[in-house]
């Protein structure tokens, strides 16, 4: 798999288009009539779900493009600058989520690799050693007296 090229201009263009969103209570209507806003586009849309509505914007967008620009309206025109916009947003919503599931598989390897060495380290020390880190701990625990 590829690595995810999702740059901090990226995240920045995200926040930006995230808050116009948010503030402008922007939704996005699914093909199944389902309204999502932002929140629910950033933590509870899957990845294949975010790249069915990226389609289909970009399929709206075309349309609206392909009006013919004598007849078409002012309104029409700011429509699309809208669904440009959610286009965009939705695609960096899903480099985010694709970027954050590589930095937890990454983290999750990273994490089962570190074990796998501290095993490896742990298997080939001699039984002097093992005795020497024995008692070093029995030391720093000092002794302890019981009060009656």
């Amino acid at each position: 798999m590829a690595k995810i090229n999702f740059t901090k201009e990226h995240y920045n263009k995200l926040l930006q288009l995230a808050a116009w969103m948010l503030m402008g209570n922007i939704t996005i209507t699914t093909k199944m009539g389902t309204v999502l806003n932002i929140v629910e586009l950033l933590h509870t849309t899957t990845i294949q779900t975010l790249n069915n509505i990226r389609l289909s914007l970009g399929k709206a967008i075309e349309t609206l493009e392909n009006q013919d620009e004598w007849v078409a309206e002012t309104a029409s025109q700011s429509k699309l600058a809208v669904l440009k916009n959610q286009k965009e947003l939705v695609n960096l919503i899903i480099g985010w989520k694709r970027f954050n599931l590589e930095a937890e598989e990454n983290a999750q390897k990273k994490r089962e690799l570190t074990a796998k060495l501290n095993q490896l380290k742990e298997s080939t020390k001699s039984p002097e050693d093992k005795i020497k880190e024995l008692e070093a701990e029995i030391a720093s625990l000092g002794d302890t007296e019981e009060f009656a």
